[in-house]
């Protein structure tokens, strides 16, 4: 039925002549974020050169790595660098254009000639331009054509057409004179510039959800409304701000770092003046610390079937807690609900789970399970077992580790002992050698014996070892103890594992011996008192292990 009403609903909306309605929505805002640079010693920084700059930690706003850049001595654009702009200049004679222009530039502007350019006789400069058959120059082009010297400029004297050959004009004829006005414009303003110190945003990486990124003929831009400031520290809060406003519309910043044509940073060459900067008056330069503040805020757009976000949705923040089954077999077996077999050890009762015993141990399973009496019995007596060390196995059995109060140093040699025959009598492997473990961290004199024995009924052959090799080393005190007793009256066979151990081990070194005549040691007994044998002086020693 709900199949045919959904079917009768598609075909209604498919009927023609009825309307079709769907919309969309595009959302564009902004990412406002700040920056704060601070500027400690600008006297030190002074003077570090034309285009270097003083950069700031990087800040991400909106995904996107920035990088504050403040130079102290000026930034001249690429075309600022260059006196003559390649365009200017007809190709073949480069050379020579560049360096009258270099020489005319300097004397209209009043400066002296720049070193190698254009002092030198005509001859360094380079070959001459090529003459044309005949004599005469080389045809030049047409007058009036944009970016190229006029013919009259490079041809010779009316008449000279066809004669012999004329000497080489000077490079000073053979200058376009707006090229060289240019050139001094330049280099005027190019000199302008070291009066002011320029500020500069710069795009130099992304996070893993960049945003505002939009695909463009010129590649990968974003774009963003930038905001200068220089604090005035006095507190009048008469700041230096520059930035772009709204109906200017946004900066766009190319995303292409790799491409050295790309234009990655945005900012103002002429921000502050260097004289107004250092006026101790406006407060800007206060114990020689200045402060730049930042503002951006980059335009992100969304919806639309052309605004595709690229970014990742943020990982899920899921805390995953510990597992708790251990303290859940605890609280089960600490309960009793449910327990279906009764304990009996040393007039003590606990209460456990068949299932649980019969998973944990082969003993356990056997017992409860087989053909005897227990097996079918709900009360069990348990012999040769002390009730504490019944109750921290049964622990044990549930949740695979000790109570908190026998846990490492807690867990007491005596107790090791116990749990560890008790381990090994139902078969729980991981519980007998966290004991042999225990038990091999506190081997002392009284108790090695006692711990050898069980080490040797329990099959804890590292035990066994560490034993044996700690009763050679210290044999007499070890039989004196009351352990050596027990040790010899239940497992005699040690005793011969033990003298082959001590027969084995590498022998120890031992003191040399020296005797000395009785009338010497009568004349030198004074001295030998207070002297070392190993100061040349003998003495009567008493032979002794190490």
């Amino acid at each position: 039925m709900q199949a045919e009403q959904a079917a009768q609903a598609a075909q209604a909306k498919d009927t023609p002549g009825s309307a079709k309605k769907s919309s969309s929505k595009t959302i564009t805002d902004t990412v406002i974020g700040e920056h704060e640079h601070t500027i400690v010693g600008y006297s030190l920084v002074k003077g570090i050169g034309d285009g270097e700059p003083i950069a700031s930690e990087r800040f991400v706003v909106g995904g996107h790595e920035w990088v504050l850049l403040f130079y102290p001595d000026g930034k001249r654009s690429s075309s600022e660098m260059h006196n003559i702009q390649p365009a200017q200049v007809p190709a073949h004679n480069a050379h020579l254009q560049q360096a009258a222009a270099n020489n005319a530039g300097a004397a209209l502007a009043g400066l002296p000639p720049a070193p190698g350019g254009g002092g030198a006789p005509p001859a360094a400069l380079g070959p001459l331009p090529p003459r044309a058959p005949g004599g005469g120059a080389a045809a030049a082009p047409a007058a009036g054509a944009p970016g190229q010297l006029p013919a009259a400029a490079v041809r010779g004297p009316p008449g000279a057409q066809g004669a012999a050959a004329a000497p080489a004009a000077p490079a000073a004829l053979m200058v376009n004179p707006a090229a060289a006005q240019m050139a001094a414009a330049n280099q005027q303003q190019a000199a302008g510039n070291n009066d002011y110190c320029a500020l500069f945003v710069a795009l130099i990486g992304e996070t893993e959800n960049p945003q505002g990124v939009v695909n463009t003929s010129e590649g990968r831009v974003v774009r963003a409304f930038h905001r200068f400031t220089l604090v005035d520290q006095s507190g009048r809060g008469q700041d230096i701000t520059k930035g772009r406003r709204r109906d200017q519309g946004a900066v766009k910043i190319s995303c292409a770092r790799q491409d050295p044509n790309a234009r990655n940073c945005h900012g103002y060459r002429k921000f502050v003046k260097k004289s107004l900067l250092e006026d101790p008056q406006r407060g800007l330069l206060v114990n020689d610390t200045l402060v730049i503040r930042y503002q951006i805020e980059l335009v992100v757009s969304s919806g639309g079937a052309l605004s595709r976000s690229t970014s990742k949705p943020p990982p899920p923040q899921i805390h995953v807690p510990p597992p708790n089954l251990g303290l859940d077999l605890a609280s089960l077996l600490q309960s009793g609900v449910g327990a279906d077999v009764q304990f009996e050890v040393e007039g003590e009762e606990m209460a456990a789970h068949k299932i649980v015993l019969q998973a944990r141990s082969p003993v356990f399973r056997a017992l409860l399970t087989g053909p005897m009496r227990e097996g079918h019995a709900s009360r069990i007596d348990i012999q040769d077992v002390r009730a504490p060390v019944f109750r921290a196995l049964l622990f044990f059995a549930y949740t695979d580790s000790l109570p908190e109060d026998l846990q490492e140093s807690k867990l007491e040699v005596t107790m090791a002992q116990h749990l560890l025959a008790a381990a090994d009598r139902f078969q729980l492997i991981r519980l007998r050698c966290i004991c042999e473990q225990r038990l091999c961290e506190t081997v002392e004199i009284e108790t090695v014996a006692t711990t050898l024995a069980l080490a040797e009924q329990n099959n804890a052959r590292e035990l066994k070892r560490v034993c044996l090799e700690f009763v050679s080393k210290h044999l007499q005190a070890v039989m004196a103890s009351e352990g050596y007793q027990y040790m010899v009256q239940t497992c005699p066979q040690l005793q011969a594992e033990l003298l082959q151990v001590i027969a084995t081990a590498p022998p120890q070194r031992t003191r040399a011996v020296h005797i000395v005549p009785h009338h010497q040691a009568q004349v030198g007994q004074a001295r030998a008192a207070d002297e070392s044998s190993t100061d040349g002086q003998l003495r009567r020693v008493r032979q002794r292990r190490e």
